[in-house]
């Protein structure tokens, strides 16, 4: 499924020495994951999210307050599986081959883990994988996700196979639509989930004088069918102030705001409006694309 991100030619990551045939070389980190991203794809030394950041993120998943929206993501998936297996349009659904997975700006992995995990418990088989352009993140990943198999890479040029992946995954990143729809398989599946109006509002009433709403990007997707489409929300009550700087970390007022403002905004914050958007979107079959 993976490709040489200079030359395109299929890649294995399992080989050694990982060499694609016009011999561009790629090495493969002791926790498992491989670097594809060329230095002159970089636009920085150390591009993506810091590492303090990275690890505040995976804190903060340790803790399962997020637990609701990773359960809101496979059902919406496992529901769509059934309903694709009834009507006979979902590659691989009936097949052999396991589902492949794929997270674009999967951060420390965890989003894609839930997603893996969840399936396999229905009783599927699945093959996950991820990229994230930070290392640190991948890093972390890999080392957490032995099973998955993690690449440093940019969501723009994703390193991976055209029509290869049954379900693609992008949380709370940026990404291309051209490359979801270049690498998915027919009447496959791309979530997105991103903030939704009062995401952590309350958070910002005290950060801002005059906190503003997230705004909503309901615009449709050149060669994609919207097939769900909805905010969901649940509170978070913190349990001690720990909790609440948990989540405070993995934002970035955490690492803007003077410490005093901090620990006032700990002392205080009783709880959040966690609001996502959610859409899932479904790749259009080749013929109705050429009809557009």
């Amino acid at each position: 499924m993976w490709q040489c991100p200079l030359c395109k030619s299929p890649i294995q990551l399992n080989s050694t020495p990982i060499r694609c045939i016009n011999n561009h070389s790629f090495d493969k980190a002791k926790s498992g994951y491989v670097n594809l991203l060329p230095v002159q794809f970089k636009k920085s030394k150390l591009p993506g999210d810091d590492k303090d950041m990275v690890k505040a993120r995976r804190e903060f998943h340790q803790l399962n307050t997020y637990k609701p929206l990773k359960e809101k993501m496979l059902s919406l998936v496992e529901n769509f599986l059934v309903q694709s297996e009834k009507a006979s349009d979902f590659s691989n659904v009936n097949s052999k081959q396991p589902l492949s997975i794929y997270d674009a700006g999967c951060g420390e992995g965890s989003y894609l883990d839930a997603m893996v995990q969840g399936l396999s418990c229905s009783g599927h088989s699945v093959k996950g994988a991820g990229s994230d352009i930070a290392k640190i993140a991948v890093e972390l990943a890999a080392k957490a996700y032995k099973e998955t198999q993690f690449v440093v890479a940019s969501s723009f040029e994703l390193p991976v196979q055209d029509n290869t992946q049954n379900v693609v995954m992008q949380v709370f990143a940026p990404g291309s639509n051209d490359e979801y729809l270049r690498v998915l398989k027919e009447q496959g599946i791309l979530i997105t989930v991103d903030p939704a109006p009062n995401h952590l509002y309350e958070l910002k009433q005290q950060v801002y004088d005059n906190a503003r709403q997230h705004q909503i990007n309901e615009k449709p997707r050149d060669g994609f069918t919207r097939v769900h489409n909805e905010c969901f929300s649940f509170p978070i009550h913190f349990e001690n102030t720990e909790h609440a700087l948990a989540l405070i970390k993995m934002t970035p007022f955490y690492w803007k705001l003077p410490q005093g403002k901090i620990d006032a905004i700990v002392a205080s914050l009783g709880h959040v409006t966690a609001d996502f958007h959610i859409q899932m979107w479904k790749k259009s079959s080749s013929d109705s694309i050429a009809g557009q």
